[in-house]
């Protein structure tokens, strides 16, 4: 094993002699600014950019101003209106307004979300729905109680599926009162 090792180390030396000349006479050669100057100019020299053309021109009308003395743009009417067009109409009543005589329920401080519709129960033929508040008292509504903070008025009690049509009264973006339906379901 040792012959095998110098026997290489043999072979080697006039490999590696010969990589240390070659390193050192790539490095004899010497090399100044000049070489990167005449590099630079002649790779310049050889190339021409290339512009496109401006695109043609659309020639400007010009036109004269007249000003008229007569309307000055920036007058009080001109800007504000006259007194005739500012005359406001009285809207027309909104039919679906709520009625603000009306003296508020008790479930109508809750948000509808925070209440809980418990089941329903039949009293003397009237259909009665038994909700939660969220203070836990159960409160007995029947078709046409209110609740929620929209104006929420019951307009159906469905036993048998265990649910309260309601329909809410809100002012949409146009100003306007606007109705949404919702229901409420029993926890069964």
């Amino acid at each position: 094993m040792r012959t095998g090792f110098s026997q290489w180390g043999l072979r080697s030396r006039p490999v590696c002699l010969a990589i240390m000349v070659l390193m050192v006479a790539g490095c004899a050669e010497e090399r100044s600014l000049d070489d990167l100057m005449n590099f630079v100019e002649t790779t310049h020299r050889d190339t021409a950019p290339k512009v496109e053309p401006l695109p043609e021109q659309i020639p400007v009308v010009s036109v004269t101003y007249q000003a008229d003395p007569s309307q000055d743009p920036f007058a009080r009417s001109n800007v504000f209106g006259t007194p005739e067009a500012q005359v406001i109409a009285k809207p027309e009543p909104d039919p679906l307004e709520p009625d603000a005589d009306r003296t508020p329920e008790f479930l109508e401080q809750f948000p509808l979300d925070a209440l809980q519709m418990l089941g329903t129960l039949q009293l003397e033929g009237d259909t009665w729905a038994l909700v939660s508040a969220p203070d836990g008292e159960i409160h007995r509504v029947m078709v046409g109680s209110y609740l929620g903070q929209n104006n929420g008025k019951i307009i159906a009690i469905d036993s048998s599926e265990g649910v309260l049509e309601i329909e809410e009264r809100y002012r949409g973006v146009s100003g306007r009162w606007e109705l949404r339906p919702s229901e409420m379901r029993s926890g069964r």
